[in-house]
């Protein structure tokens, strides 16, 4: 039977590294479930001895020995010894209680609540506050990273290790470890150095740092994150390699030099900042010349976005991305923009809110890419609105803007408008239906040199009222199918739109473009954006939307249609005829969801033109999710007339766990008007628990956007093909990145079929 010992002086508790490895988060749940952490050293703790005081050292034993003299006491057999949240297991021991001084001889395991160590003795030197353990294998308790060591020592927040190893890979025989003269892991500082580092793969050294740091935790920390390989016929064989900086709990950065052989080392650099009141990002990317160009030219990119807010009524926001030239995201690629972009929107904005005003002042512009027809920029446009009730459930709103147009090519050529517009309303809401009426005067005043366009006057002014009537009726009922209750609804809806035509070919067109007529869109008070045109309309819209739900309130299907019938055709256009209303009635908008299950979905988005029995645009999509790292994606869009030209194209997306330790992605979009593929992306990851490696390829069309004249291509496209390699430790921080994520860097990025555009 163990006896209990309890001595009486004070010593200062051990304390080692929590550690938490940053390791890269698995692209599989089921990869977790195969990757458990190693068996634990210390499998059975020691019981609590009771009523131990703090920093007292409890004991026990098979048998003691106390020589009074010396005040030292010796243990034998099934030694337990307990001192705060550090506990010691061995077969004998040796307390000296004036020096506070502990010893033990053969096998000996330790644990302190962070680390685990078996060792061939223990010894601890209270005057140092610290334990030396030789012979030494050890476990971090919460992450499983672990080694061996010839000498472990132990100090208040740190471990120290002398001709140890390190890995995070959970079996015996780590497919990655670092063996070093000397290894320091640090508590409070959540990192960890290495001194004349060996880094083995598959057991051969493959890399030799005299010095490194890494993380244990997974809080940042600054260093060398892992480099990226590839290859393409544009840029030739690449590599980058990037440098994270820690420079504050609120504030960090990248600088990221990329090497492209066929074009030069080019510097990527990313600032990030983080306070109570707002948040920023900050990127610059600049190659210096690019030896690809006939001229040497010079490439960059620049990008910035903050929020940020003042109090309770003021709102700051910035957002703007600018590159050297058109085909910059073509050749280069950004995680800003994508390559199949067309233009960039750029913009800063304040705001004031209360409980009635809202008032926005901005500056923005528009960079076409390519060669197209110049567009202004808005420096600045003041926006307020004021909405109140007027009694007897009446609204009254007020919308006022004053805006400066200053063209982008043309620095003369700039206009000013300011508009007001009153409304008054009339909104009826009840269960089974509701109404709205609506009256507006809209009075726009221009001022704008006509010099630059024959046609443009110099002050023309635009009087305009408009009538709006909607009605919509909502119908529900409770029905069976297949022995299941469901909930349908049937929403049919009615509004009129009156507005008088006025003349407005004297208005330049400034920041007004055609809105799409999908069914939300038949419902709108105005057909353009903007406000340099406002259209003539003499129209009824008649449509309905009706859905299913399921006990639980999730919608399982939805059917809406509707078409807008002309008594007066619309005579406003922008910059042809092509926006005039010819017809007796609009096309006819269709849009159809379904939740076949859980995890497939489908969407359909359809504008039909019934006199010619043609459809204008359409989309359409069936997705299979069943989470992140499984989904496939099926995809049809036509368009027809865009640009002069039709486009009708297929495309397959898909993300696919193979086995819990190979995934597999790729897109693929076809076009079937010019029977060629568009883009086309594969990767392939290998990941297990210790390390992982991405191989990944694309083939892409090349669009040359500096030499786009604005009519189809003549001759064969040029395609850009290329080739990446990554490989990943995982342990020492990594890119966590998922495959899907990877697929946003093709032209065609992943949509949600519940957020899809045509």
């Amino acid at each position: 039977m163990q006896k209990i010992f309890q001595t009486s002086f004070w010593t200062v508790a051990l304390s080692v590294s929590c550690a938490t490895v940053h390791a890269q988060q698995s692209s599989s749940a089921v990869l977790s479930e195969v990757c458990p952490l190693p068996a634990p050293l210390f499998k059975t703790p020691i019981q609590p001895i009771e009523n131990l005081q703090p920093g007292a050292i409890g004991v026990r034993a098979d048998r003691a020995d106390i020589d009074s003299q010396s005040q030292v006491a010796s243990f034998f057999g099934n030694v337990e010894v307990q001192f705060d949240q550090q506990q010691l297991r061995t077969q004998q021991a040796q307390i000296d209680q004036l020096s506070g001084n502990i010893n033990a001889s053969g096998a000996t395991l330790f644990t302190d609540g962070y680390v685990q160590v078996s060792s061939e003795n223990f010894r601890l030197n209270s005057g140092e506050n610290r334990a030396f353990l030789s012979g030494a294998e050890y476990q971090l308790t919460e992450t499983g990273a672990h080694g061996k060591a010839d000498i472990l020592s132990l100090s208040p927040q740190q471990v120290l290790l002398e001709g140890s190893t390190f890995t995070t890979c959970p079996s015996d025989s780590p497919v990655w470890q670092m063996s070093a003269q000397e290894i320091s892991l640090n508590e409070d500082e959540e990192w960890g150095e290495a001194w004349h580092a060996k880094f083995e793969l598959f057991g051969l050294p493959v890399l030799y740092l005299p010095y490194i740091n890494f993380p244990v935790t997974d809080a940042r920390k600054s260093g060398f994150l892992f480099p990226t390989f590839g290859s393409s016929q544009k840029n030739g064989f690449e590599v980058e390699v990037p440098y994270y900086f820690n420079i504050a709990p609120n504030m960090d950065a990248t600088i990221a030099p990329r090497y492209m052989a066929e074009r030069g080392t080019q510097i990527q650099a990313e600032f990030r900042t983080l306070s109570e009141t707002g948040n920023g990002q900050y990127n610059v990317a600049y190659l210096e010349q690019d030896k690809s160009t006939d001229d040497n030219a010079a490439r960059y990119l620049w990008r910035i976005e903050q929020n940020q807010r003042w109090g309770e009524h003021w709102r700051g926001y910035i957002n703007g991305t600018f590159i050297s030239d058109d085909d910059y995201l073509n050749d280069l690629g950004s995680d800003f923009a994508g390559r199949a972009d067309a233009q960039l929107y750029r913009h800063a904005q304040l705001d004031y809110l209360n409980e009635n005003w809202q008032v926005t002042m901005r500056a923005e512009d528009f960079e076409l890419l390519g060669s197209y027809r110049s567009p202004y920029r808005t420096m600045p446009q003041i926006k307020s609105y004021y909405a109140a009730n007027a009694g007897f459930d009446v609204d009254f709103a007020l919308f006022a803007e004053m805006s400066h147009f200053q063209n982008q090519d043309l620095s003369q050529d700039t206009a000013t408008r300011m508009h007001i517009e009153p409304q008054l309303s009339y909104h009826l809401e009840q269960p089974g239906y509701d109404w709205l009426a609506e009256l507006s005067y809209a009075y726009t005043y221009y001022n704008q040199d006509a010099d630059f366009e024959n046609n443009r006057s110099e002050n023309p002014s635009r009087s305009l009222p408009t009538f709006r009537w909607r009605g919509r009726v909502n119908l529900e009922r409770n029905i069976d199918i297949k022995q299941r209750n469901y909930t349908h609804t049937l929403q049919p809806q009615i509004q009129y739109l009156y507005t008088p035509y006025r003349d407005q070919s004297g208005i330049g067109i400034y920041d007004s473009t055609l809105m799409q007529d999908d069914y939300q869109g038949l419902f709108r008070a105005r057909r353009f954006s903007g406000l340099d045109r406002i259209a003539d309309a003499n129209q009824v819209t008649i449509g309905a939307s009706s859905s299913l739900f399921d006990q639980q309130a999730r919608e399982i299907a939805r059917v809406s249609f509707g078409q807008i019938y002309y008594f007066e055709n619309s005579q406003t256009q922008l910059f042809d005829t092509s926006t005039e209303t010819s017809e007796s009635r609009s096309d006819l908008a269709l849009e159809t969801r379904f939740r076949i299950n859980d995890n497939m979905f489908f969407n359909s988005s359809i504008q039909y033109n019934l006199e010619l029995n043609s459809t204008r645009k359409s989309q359409t999509t069936l997705e299979y999710r069943l989470n992140e790292f499984n989904l496939v994606q099926l995809s049809h869009r036509t368009v027809t007339n865009l640009l002069e030209n039709d486009v009708e194209q297929v495309g397959m997306l898909g993300v696919v766990e193979l086995s819990p330790r190979w995934q597999l992605a790729s897109n693929w979009y076809y076009d079937l008007q010019n029977s060629r593929t568009n883009d086309a992306f594969i990767a392939l990851q290998y990941s297990d628990c210790c390390w992982a490696m991405r191989i990944s390829g694309y083939r892409r069309i090349n669009r040359n956007l500096e030499i786009n004249t604005g009519v189809p291509d003549l001759g064969a496209p040029e395609f850009d093909n290329g080739i990446s390699v990554q490989f990943i430790i995982k342990g020492l921080g990594s890119d966590n990145r998922s495959l899907l994520d990877m697929l946003e860097q093709s032209l065609f990025g992943y949509r949600h079929p519940f957020h899809l555009s045509n």
